[in-house]
């Protein structure tokens, strides 16, 4: 107390003008002949007050609650159109793959008409993707009156072009050698120059083929991308089936024929469908 009365003396001009203001201006109220308080009316404002602040907080609550379930709603139609998307997008690339192969098989079926032998169509279903060499697996076999020796052609570019032929027939299924493979001879003809020739595969590392014991004199004749078709000699292949075309041509001195690289006419590496041919030997 001594310290609040010590407080006062101090300020005692402070003090007084403040206690007097107070007092002035509850003064002013109370003689306001205007202004009638009634409490209940203040209950009922504050009262009101309050529940608009509980409406307004609940309607946010249940805005934000509404606006999550609607998300989720939203999320889960654009999880289902997602996996809508991509089914739209198998059965595209599907039915673009069956007009592909559609297409191909007419091209094949079209081929087919056109050999004339017997043919036995097939379909690789196997093969070592590492090595263009080693030998192919067919679909068909001695069920399908596949034997062993018969010639192998395709279908790629509008040619007639020789795989190689059959070295062993299953029940089920059968095992090609291609020519590309080096221990592969094919007799054959340059077609237009009418100079005939062995073809063989060249080495792994190397590659392609090889035509040998062409005469040197020949070199005049032959042109770069001439086509080399089998000769039919030896009885093992056709007459007249596209081998390759000339890439090169290596005329040494020393020797007494020509070398021709060849490029075969077949892409083994895109090899799907061929026909194995029935010459009745």
């Amino acid at each position: 107390m001594t310290g609040i009365h010590s407080y006062i003396q101090k300020r005692k001009t402070g003090v007084s003008f403040t206690v007097l203001l107070l007092v002035c201006i509850i003064l002013i109220l109370f003689s306001n002949r205007n202004m009638v308080i009634k409490p209940r009316e203040v209950g009922q404002s504050l009262l009101s007050t309050l529940q608009l602040s509980i409406h307004s907080i609940s309607t946010w609550f249940v805005n934000t609650w509404n606006s999550i379930n609607e998300l989720k709603k939203l999320r889960q139609e654009l999880d289902e159109a997602r996996e809508k998307l991509l089914e739209h997008e198998r059965i595209s690339r599907d039915a673009a793959e069956l007009h592909r192969e559609n297409t191909q098989l007419k091209v094949q079926l079209k081929f087919s008409k056109a050999l004339a032998f017997k043919q036995i169509p097939a379909e690789v279903i196997a093969r070592d993707p590492g090595n263009e060499f080693s030998t192919l697996m067919v679909n068909k076999g001695t069920m399908h009156g596949v034997k062993r020796g018969m010639p192998v052609v395709a279908f790629q570019g509008g040619l007639q072009g020789l795989v190689g032929k059959i070295v062993f027939a299953g029940l089920w299924t059968s095992t090609i050698k291609p020519i590309t493979d080096p221990s592969s001879y094919v007799a054959a003809r340059l077609q237009n120059s009418r100079y005939d020739g062995l073809v063989n595969g060249r080495q792994h590392y190397m590659g392609g083929l090889i035509m040998r014991y062409i005469k040197k004199s020949a070199v005049e004749d032959i042109q770069y991308g001439d086509l080399v078709i089998t000769s039919g000699m030896g009885l093992l292949f056709p007459k007249g089936i596209h081998i390759g075309r000339v890439r090169e041509m290596q005329a040494k001195a020393y020797e007494a024929s020509l070398e021709l690289e060849i490029e075969p006419i077949v892409d083994f590496s895109r090899l799907e469908y061929l026909f194995i041919l029935d010459t009745g030997e």
